[in-house]
């Protein structure tokens, strides 16, 4: 095979060339998505006030709730929440199975 019009290795050329340069520039951070400590933990105290007003307590107080309702046989769960819950979750694992086989 004979050569004859070298235009397209000179642009294979330039290509390299702009693609070292991108290579050997530094990139500088973005500096407008970063979140400091000092934001942090703003935001962690106005997540708990959030929480104090809603009149949620913890986790562990929530569950204790529950426990001592079980205990005194007054626990009534919602029929229609749990259901909702499951169709929720199997609805999200067969979204992330037609994820995964794609």
């Amino acid at each position: 095979m004979k050569v004859t019009d070298t235009s397209q290795i000179r642009a294979l050329d330039l290509n390299r060339q702009a693609e070292a340069n991108r290579v050997q520039k530094p990139e500088q951070p973005d500096t407008e998505d970063r979140v400091t400590t000092e934001q942090s933990s703003r935001i962690a105290a106005a997540v708990a006030e959030a929480t104090k007003r809603s009149g949620v307590g913890s986790r562990t107080e929530m569950l204790q709730a529950i426990e001592a309702s079980v205990r005194q046989g007054t626990y009534r769960p919602d029929p229609n929440r749990i259901a909702q819950k499951i169709l929720d979750e199997a609805e999200l694992a067969a979204r992330l199975q037609a994820l995964l086989q794609r």
